[in-house]
């Protein structure tokens, strides 16, 4: 591997769009099975696969990746956030979420652009804030903010449902 940039990058079109529409979530053992990785594509087989499809209105997640950094261990890993928003409070998304807190996952996050990615391969993700939250105001949200995050040795994987 080139520990520097091997082409260059040219300036793109302004056709992007940031967000996420929805993210696939499943339990990470249960699902490792269910995923092969070549050249960085993860390719996801959609007939094994355990995750559960969560749907976000417009402008209300996203997906980042941080790349850290240890200069004087001389080590590298990256950090990978899902944030999502789900309207109304409910009894079934409370069950739900209080299961989900307790597990280790694996996080398939469709952006705008229609890109996926998958999150959570090598070391599984974790929700590690969920707030609840009636609001004050009537246009305040009323429903869950929760944060998926996990670290890994390396990026999210372009992901391909097969």
């Amino acid at each position: 591997m080139a520990c520097t940039f091997t082409q260059n990058i040219a300036l793109e079109c302004k056709d992007g769009i940031g967000g996420i529409k929805e993210v696939w979530v499943g339990g990470w053992e249960e699902n490792l099975t269910s995923v092969t990785i070549l050249n960085g594509v993860a390719t996801v087989n959609i007939n094994t696969y355990t995750g559960k499809t969560i749907e976000l209105p417009p402008q209300t997640g996203s997906f980042e990746e941080t790349i850290n950094f240890n200069r004087d261990n001389g080590t590298v890993f990256y950090t990978q956030t899902v944030n999502v928003m789900l309207h109304k409070l409910s009894l079934v998304k409370r069950n739900e979420l209080n299961g989900a807190a307790q597990g280790r996952l694996m996080v398939i996050v469709t952006d705008n652009n229609g890109n996926q990615w998958l999150c959570g391969y090598e070391m599984p993700m974790e929700i590690s804030t969920a707030t609840a939250s009636t609001g004050k105001a009537l246009g305040d949200l009323n429903g869950y903010t929760l944060a998926f995050v996990g670290e890994s040795p390396n990026r999210a994987y372009s992901a391909v449902i097969a």
